[in-house]
């Protein structure tokens, strides 16, 4: 039998590696006498937020299993599959087996055992515990979050500066004339925040038009004022918005951006 290995991490940018998993994978297979075909990687997809059909990957792995002639796609526990409950768990199964003529295989078992009723229980009380840690967990982040607003303490994620290779791309897209938004949605494109299904990875991918305009904008007053001494007239150092230049005058901003971006405490117009 042929199987798709299916890599799934829930997030992208925490130094987890999805290849870790053929580690477990491709000994079981070697095991099962499962032949492997390539593996289809899917990071910054969360199994609590989407059901497997709402993620690009997977699907992806599914299309290739059936074009090959394959019989399963494969993951390395159940919870890579699924981290809702064991009805929805249960439910994405026969799915895939309707919409594919797929089974889905753990390499926490035997292929026979797994085809077995008990071995089938096994699968939907892994999907119970999956998703009772991931219940708990969120409780516990709410809880935390919470305490720090309590405290008056910094809620929400750092900004997100450009890199060098952004900022150069987005000097050459202004060139050409696209406007700040423009520029924005295609660096959030490079990025992949469309990849994901997930809202919440895709919120922590984008790059708003806000960000864009300062990256911009600190370029042009460094190329302006070499010594980085500030003109006369000039907002002071640190402020979003220059003198003269407010956003509520540029055709090319979106101030709908500013909400997307959430960067603490910028405004739209002065």
């Amino acid at each position: 039998m042929k199987a798709v290995p299916y890599l799934r991490v829930s997030t992208d940018d925490r130094g987890q590696r999805p290849e870790r998993q053929m580690t477990v994978i491709e000994p079981w297979a070697a095991r099962e006498g499962v032949e492997l075909l390539p593996a289809v990687v899917d990071e910054g997809t969360s199994a609590f937020k989407t059901d497997p059909f709402e993620r690009p990957a997977f699907l992806k792995a599914c299309e290739a299993a059936a074009a090959a002639g394959a019989g399963a796609v494969v993951v390395e526990v159940p919870d890579r599959f699924a981290r809702q409950d064991s009805d929805e768990y249960g439910w994405a199964k026969v799915e895939l087996r309707r919409r594919y003529g797929l089974e889905l295989l753990a390499a926490t078992q035997t292929v026979e055992f797994q085809r077995t009723g008990f071995g089938r229980l096994m699968g939907h009380m892994e999907a119970e515990k999956a998703h009772g840690w991931v219940t708990e967990h969120a409780r516990k982040v709410r809880s935390g979050m919470a305490s720090k607003r309590a405290t008056g303490a910094h809620m929400g994620r750092p900004p997100k500066p450009l890199s060098a290779s952004e900022a150069a791309l987005a000097r050459a897209l202004q060139a050409q004339g696209w406007g700040f938004r423009r520029i924005a949605h295609e660096l959030s494109r490079r990025r992949g925040a469309f990849d994901v299904a997930d809202r919440r990875l895709q919120a922590q991918r984008r790059i708003g038009a806000t960000t864009v305009r300062d990256a911009l904008r600190e370029k042009s007053d460094r190329a302006e004022s070499p010594s980085g001494q500030g003109t006369e007239g000039r907002a002071r150092k640190g402020s979003p918005l220059r003198a003269g230049s407010e956003v509520g005058n540029n055709p090319t901003f979106d101030q709908t951006d500013d909400k997307a971006e959430g960067a603490g405490g910028r405004t739209n117009g002065v």
